[in-house]
């Protein structure tokens, strides 16, 4: 729904505001002895009395006074209240820091404004002159509110009886059902729409998609349970798993009759990057060069959460659909919207409503993999940086970091006795080991800035450059490999010593990074190291060198780091930075490195 600047209920309150200070205009008249309208001896005189104000004779300069109070008293009301939608509409909250300093800013300029001018009104001053325009003034504020007060309960009071004479044989709803449920369809209207474009885009890759109604499992002729004509008051305990969770229990009921599928484990790792870089040009026309094809499957191997950055349209969705396509599964695909805000944009919620659970796709992809232990589980998130990654994917950030048997999710507290879905016991959802996150992330204004967080604990791609096409020579075709004998590979080039970083090694590769600490205070620290050191053989695995391998992390684990820092001791450190690889290592070994680093200073 969109947010606007005024709504309807800030006019009545601007109108209740307007109408007081009508009043006040009033009474101030009512109680000045000089007032050539009403008579002496008025009531609202003898309320001030009774209230202690002595007889007032108010001159010109009491007036300006008392009308400059009351033209900023309304300024501040309106500038108050638009300012709080405004909190609204940018940050959500009324009450931040930065927002009560701006309204008491507001107070201040009105306070001090109306006091300059209503002081300047009463010249030539006089301490007394001063003294009985404030008097006039502040007993016409006091004698307003209360006759505004004593209005508001007799009009209140005389409407709720009104009201309850009409409707006296109706009972008593503070809300009306038919409220929840017209609100109730207009956020399933919004996710429907949501769920439909997402649908489209994933179509468009001829992928698995979240291109269902993300509602239709709260049908009210799901599985002939009754739906929304189920009682109001019943609970979740007495309904059965295949109302709560009908998309689940289909994938148990269907999970045993799927083909687990033939593998054909013979292929080493450097052959399936060749195999796969060829099957890109000959079959895609999508043409890399062979080290960003071994980063990506030494990524694979690495980390769970890749991410390939880049300007639209350099083939980072390409690489990651045709991977799966090339070892014979299929992709899950899911555009992320600036909506998703919370975990529940892609696990779903349980709508107390239609008692059942609002299933996505994402979660009913997790769910399936867990009965294809041995096939390799590509979840694509498209364009993950248009909504805040820490936000929707903040479980699986830490989630992830743990050993394979914690990677556990609380999807719902389930009741005491519900028989929930084979997997998902006690409402807790197993991610399957089998599964690797792949994120789409493009650089334009249209995108927020990946964190320092997500950047560390992924794996990142950068497809800037173009690739220059090549001929394929040979038969090149789909391979299928299970994701036990992709994992065993890769665990047996960890293990293998030659493969290994060796004390040398990382003492000279220290070097470098303790100089990056020293002048940029950027630091490696224990994941980032430790990822280094998984990377590195499984990159030397796929037919790539040790240097090669540390010259990619090193470029986007530290150089990236610096896009957008302009201060001087950047480019001092950049070009010492250059200095020290031609020293340490051979001129062009850090390839990637040195043409980050060459790109950062032509910019200063």
């Amino acid at each position: 729904m969109k947010k606007r600047h005024f709504t309807r209920k800030n006019l009545i309150c601007c109108a209740l505001v307007f109408f007081y200070l009508l009043i006040v205009t009033f009474c101030t008249i009512c109680v000045d002895a000089n007032n050539p309208i009403m008579k002496a001896n008025n009531p609202i005189q003898y309320l001030g009395r009774s209230l202690g104000f002595p007889d007032i004779r108010g001159s010109v300069g009491a007036w300006l006074l008392v009308v400059c109070n009351i033209v900023y008293i309304l300024i501040f009301t309106i500038a108050f209240i638009y300012e709080m939608r405004l909190a609204i509409y940018y940050e959500g909250k009324r009450w931040t820091k930065k927002w009560i300093i701006v309204y008491s800013v507001t107070l201040a300029i009105c306070l001090v404004l109306s006091t300059v001018i209503g002081i300047l009104a009463q010249y030539p001053y006089n301490p007394e002159y001063i003294k009985n325009s404030y008097l006039l003034l502040v007993e016409g504020l006091v004698t307003g509110l209360i006759i505004y007060a004593a209005l508001l309960c007799l009009i209140g009071g005389a409407i709720v009886l009104y009201v309850n004479f009409k409707n006296i044989d109706k009972p008593f709803r503070f809300f009306e059902d038919r409220d929840e449920d017209k609100k109730l369809a207009e956020v399933e209207a919004q996710e429907l729409e949501e769920a439909t474009e997402q649908g489209k885009l994933a179509e468009s890759f001829g992928e698995t998609s979240v291109n269902g109604d993300i509602n239709n499992n709260a049908s009210p002729n799901q599985n002939n349970l009754g739906g929304n004509d189920l009682p109001r008051n019943e609970n979740i305990g007495d309904l059965v798993k295949e109302k709560v969770f009908p998309g689940l229990c289909e994938i148990d009921s269907t999970a045993q009759l799927q083909e687990m599928g033939v593998f054909e484990d013979n292929l080493s790792l450097s052959e399936i990057c060749d195999q796969f870089r060829k099957y890109l040009a000959k079959e895609e026309k999508l043409y890399f060069d062979i080290k960003t094809i071994r980063a990506f499957i030494a990524g694979l191997g690495t980390s769970r959460l890749i991410i390939l950055e880049g300007l639209s349209g350099t083939g980072k969705s390409s690489i990651a659909r045709y991977f799966s396509e090339f070892v014979s599964e299929k992709s899950f695909f899911s555009a992320v919207q600036t909506t998703w805000r919370d975990r529940t944009s892609i696990l779903g919620f349980y709508n107390d409503f239609s008692k059942s659970y609002n299933e996505t796709e994402f979660l009913k992809r997790l769910y399936e993999y867990s009965y294809k232990e041995n096939h390799i589980n590509i979840m694509v998130l498209d364009e993950m940086n248009i909504s805040r990654i820490e936000y929707y994917f903040a479980d699986f950030l830490s989630v992830l970091e743990y050993p394979i048997e914690d990677w556990k999710l609380k999807i719902m507290q389930l009741p005491y006795g519900f028989m929930a879905p084979y997997h998902l016991e006690d409402g807790i959802l197993q991610i399957p080991a089998n599964t690797i996150f792949i994120g789409t992330a493009n650089k334009d204004d249209s995108t927020y800035t990946i964190t320092d967080k997500v950047y560390d604990r992924a794996i990142t791609l950068s497809f800037d450059d173009k690739n220059d096409e090549f001929e394929v020579e040979g038969d090149v075709h789909k391979i299928a490999i299970s994701y036990d004998y992709f994992r065993k590979m890769c665990d047996e080039a960890i293990n293998n010593d030659s493969f290994k970083l060796s004390k040398e090694e990382l003492a000279k590769f220290k070097e470098v990074t303790d100089f990056a600490y020293e002048a940029f205070d950027l630091t490696f620290g224990n994941r980032i190291q430790n990822q280094i050191v998984t990377f590195t053989p499984i990159f030397v695995s796929c037919g790539g060198k040790k240097e090669e391998a540390l010259d990619f992390m090193f470029a986007r684990k530290v150089i990236a780091k610096l896009e957008g820092r302009y201060e001087d001791y950047v480019k001092k450190g950049l070009e010492g930075l250059l200095d020290l690889l031609k020293k340490t290592y051979k001129e062009g070994t850090f390839s990637e490195t040195e043409h980050l680093i060459n790109k950062l200073l032509r910019r200063f």
